[in-house]
C-alpha cells in the first residue's frame, strides 16, 4: 500500500454520519510500515466498539467505519475464520463487524453489511507468518504474496460493497 497522509485517511471513510464525523487516528499512525500492510485497520480508543478499515483502491484511499457486534458466548470454543485473511482462529479472536451503508434516506441508514474479522485487526501479522510448506508447494515468498493479493482483493471488494451502494442509489433518483 502506498503511504497516506492523515487527512487522506480521515477523508477516506465513506459511511460517516453527522454524529460520527470525528475520525480518531491511532497513536502509532506515524510508525506504519506502508509496504507491509494491505489495509490500515485500527480501533477507536475512546469507543472500543468502533473500528476503521482503510485501503487503497483505484489509486485513492477508501475506508469504512465498522462497529463490533458483541461476541456471543454461545459459540463455545468453536474456531472461526476471518473473512479477510482467511486464517482460522479461536472464537474470541474473530468478531462480527458491521458497516452501516451510507444513505441520504434516514430509513436506509439502518442497512448494514457485515464480515468476520480478526478482533485485533492484525491480519497482516498472520499473513507474513511463515507457512508450513509441503514438498510441491511454491516458495515461501510466493505463498505470502498470494495471501496478500487475496486479502487485498477481499478488502477492496468489501469496502466497495459499502461505498458503491450509495453511488447506485444516487444515480437511480
Amino acid at each position: 500500500m502506498r503511504p497516506m497522509t492523515r487527512e487522506e485517511v480521515r477523508g477516506a471513510i465513506v459511511n460517516l454520519d453527522s454524529t460520527d464525523n470525528k475520525v480518531r487516528l491511532p497513536t502509532w499512525f506515524d510508525d506504519v510500515r506502508w509496504d507491509r500492510v494491505d489495509y490500515l485497520g485500527w480501533r477507536d480508543l475512546r469507543s472500543p466498539q468502533r473500528a476503521y478499515l482503510v485501503t487503497e483502491a483505484d489509486d485513492q484511499a477508501l475506508g469504512v467505519l465498522l462497529r463490533q457486534a458483541p461476541n456471543d458466548a454461545a459459540h463455545g470454543s468453536r474456531a472461526m475464520m476471518c473473512d479477510l485473511c482467511r486464517f482460522t482462529r479461536r472464537f474470541n479472536e474473530v468478531s462480527l463487524f458491521t458497516a452501516r451503508l451510507p444513505s441520504r434516506d434516514k430509513r436506509k441508514r439502518l442497512n448494514t453489511v457485515g464480515l468476520l474479522l480478526c478482533t485485533d485487526l492484525d491480519c497482516a501479522v498472520k499473513l507474513h507468518s511463515k507457512p508450513i510448506r509441503q514438498p510441491f508447494d511454491p516458495p515461501v515468498e510466493e505463498m505470502i504474496e498470494q495471501r496478500r493479493v487475496g486479502m487485498r482483493s477481499r478488502t477492496i471488494t468489501f469496502v466497495h460493497s459499502v461505498s458503491e451502494r450509495e453511488r447506485t442509489t444516487r444515480q437511480k433518483r
